[in-house]
């Protein structure tokens, strides 16, 4: 006899075993990757970030619902007042622009440009209220409306948004 040992004998059935268990497991690594992309589609489409992007809707909110609330109309000078708060809606139509998802994006957008038409009426109606002039205050009660209806969009999308997540 050569110097050699003869390699040990293999049992054909845990041989056959051991791959089907191996053909399982590269199944469900499959099927894994495949999960992982399809929500990693979903969520490009979300923003990053829907807590800010939450903060930026209400933001939006409050500044106009004083404005669709006054019927004498509201002077700019009182939407601006001495909080800061009133720079978030005037920036909120170029935060719109890194939302991907093209509805909530719009809807914030128009929230923000009925804000700046608001308060672009308003600085005609810096005066007292008797010498307001009733078509510019309309006007600005309309934006305002169509404002906080631009909001309940984004808050609808953005509630739908985080539902499929």
């Amino acid at each position: 006899m050569s110097g050699r040992a003869r390699p040990p004998q293999c049992d054909h059935w845990r041989v056959a075993i051991w791959e089907v268990v191996q053909g399982f497991g590269a199944l469900a690594g499959i099927a894994a990757l495949g999960v992982q992309g399809v929500s990693g589609v979903r969520r490009r489409r979300a923003p990053r970030d829907i807590d800010s992007t939450r903060q930026l809707i209400d933001a939006c909110y409050d500044a106009l619902l004083p404005v669709a609330s006054r019927p004498s109309g509201t002077p700019s000078l009182d939407m601006v007042g001495d909080e800061g708060e009133w720079r978030t809606p005037v920036y909120a139509p170029s935060f719109s622009n890194r939302i991907r998802d093209k509805q909530l994006r719009e809807a914030i957008r128009e929230a923000g440009l009925q804000f700046h038409l608001a308060f672009a009426l308003g600085t005609n109606l810096n005066g007292p209220i008797a010498e307001r002039d009733p078509e510019l205050v309309q006007q600005q009660l309309e934006a305002a409306k169509r404002g906080l209806a631009a909001i309940r969009t984004a808050q609808q999308r953005l509630d739908d948004i985080e539902r499929r997540l």
